[in-house]
């Protein structure tokens, strides 16, 4: 994954905001949490506060009521200005915890107006992180496949491993060194056909005399001389096979023609004979003799036809 990639940098700064804005709202709903737990102490002080004065006036009451049954008044007008002082007191102290009654609901309702301010943003960098991650795995992927992409292979003279791109259009043989080494040995020659100036290196084992597109122009015409070739021969070899075809058709014409005439010929020859003054004695004699004296003349006839 060369550079930056833009997506991930702003994916980036948006977690970035999105955790300061969470951190700050953490911040204030901490300090609300610290002045509600302020306001909740102060009221439990002053409750601890009430109950000792409710202590003190109910002695100081009970002090006097024992000093009036004992007859001392004047004692007993002290306990009483003590107790009194005592409930002037907690009078005050009454006011103050209704007023800090009215203080714990406004730390309270400014505690919770914070707490879910920070649920907002913390869904928010969740959303944000999620959102990071996504794009980082996409791009670590994506990585991998180009990574695959890159191959090695061996220096064509020395050997040495060449990195490449299999997406490349020209993949190179050497490695730079080598590189730099084998231009020296690249010059400029006359195309011998065409006149024209075409680059050969002086290591190749067989430099041609003329440039890429006459060698191609003397193939293609190699090519076209050849398929001429090619098809004359297959013509030749067609005429001369309807010729065969044509000379035994010729032979086997007149070889029927030999045969027809020999079979006709034959019944001639031997119809004489059949008729004689003792027809029962020459009877066999003329059945199987004519045929015999026939088949000669055909055996020959076809013998004279196949040598000729």
């Amino acid at each position: 994954m060369s550079g930056k990639d833009p997506e991930l940098s702003r994916l980036g700064e948006e977690l970035s905001t999105a955790r300061s804005d969470y951190a700050a709202a953490k911040k204030t709903t901490d300090e609300t949490k610290a002045r509600l737990n302020q306001t909740g102490s102060m009221i439990q002080t002053f409750n601890a506060r009430i109950a000792e004065l409710k202590k003190g006036i109910d002695t100081e009451y009970n002090a006097m009521r024992s000093e009036r049954a004992g007859g001392d008044r004047s004692a007993a007008d002290g306990h009483r200005e003590a107790a009194q002082s005592m409930q002037e007191k907690l009078t005050e102290i009454y006011e103050s915890k209704k007023a800090c009654f009215a203080e714990l609901d406004e730390a309270r309702a400014a505690f919770n107006k914070a707490l879910d301010a920070q649920k907002i943003l913390r869904d928010k960098v969740q959303e944000a992180w999620d959102s990071f991650n996504a794009r980082l795995e996409f791009l670590k992927s994506e990585n991998a496949k180009e990574q695959a992409k890159w191959k090695e292979k061996p220096c064509r003279i020395c050997g040495v491993p060449i990195r490449y791109n299999v997406e490349w259009k020209h993949i190179p043989n050497l490695c730079k060194e080598c590189f730099d080494k084998d231009k020296l040995n690249w010059e400029d020659r006359t195309c011998a056909k065409c006149g024209k100036t075409f680059r050969i290196n002086k290591s190749w084992d067989h430099i041609p005399s003329i440039c890429g597109d006459c060698r191609k122009a003397v193939k293609a015409e190699k090519a076209a001389k050849m398929q001429a070739e090619k098809a004359a021969q297959e013509e030749s070899a067609r005429q001369a096979e309807e010729e065969r075809q044509a000379a035994a058709s010729a032979l086997v014409d007149v070889a029927n023609e030999a045969v027809s005439e020999t079979v006709v010929e034959a019944p001639v020859e031997s119809a004489a004979p059949t008729v004689c003054e003792a027809p029962a004695e020459c009877a066999a004699p003329v059945v199987n003799e004519a045929p015999a004296e026939a088949a000669e003349p055909a055996g020959e006839v076809l013998s004279e036809t196949a040598d000729n």
